[in-house]
């Protein structure tokens, strides 16, 4: 079972999030490599690891809600309330406004 990020706010718990999405946004691409939103947020996810997590660059929150969709795909193409990868989606947006103000770990 899935545990929401603001459950649990810590970078490490991110990074975990970020990679866990990637992983099943990869699986999702090999069965439906058709599917144009499954590229859109892999490479979204992709950015936001290295951008965000391995650089550690700030935006402003003009600047993410430009760069990235990822929230918004998530609640129109997916069941956040039951759907543990739309979940996962939601909190890897959420969790870029104050990735740099988290502490590593509790």
């Amino acid at each position: 079972m899935y545990t929401r990020l603001n459950k649990h706010r810590t970078k490490k718990y991110y990074r975990d999030i970020i990679n866990q999405a990637i992983i099943e946004t990869d699986e999702l691409l090999k069965m439906s490599p058709e599917i144009q939103m499954y590229h859109s947020i892999h490479n979204q996810l992709i950015d936001i690891n290295e951008k965000i997590v391995k650089n550690n660059i700030v935006f402003s929150e003009n600047e993410l809600y430009k760069r990235y969709s990822l929230g918004e795909i998530a609640v129109k193409n997916f069941d956040l309330e039951h759907d543990e990868y739309a979940q996962k989606l939601s909190d890897s947006f959420g969790g870029m406004f104050d990735y740099h103000e988290m502490p590593e770990s509790l």
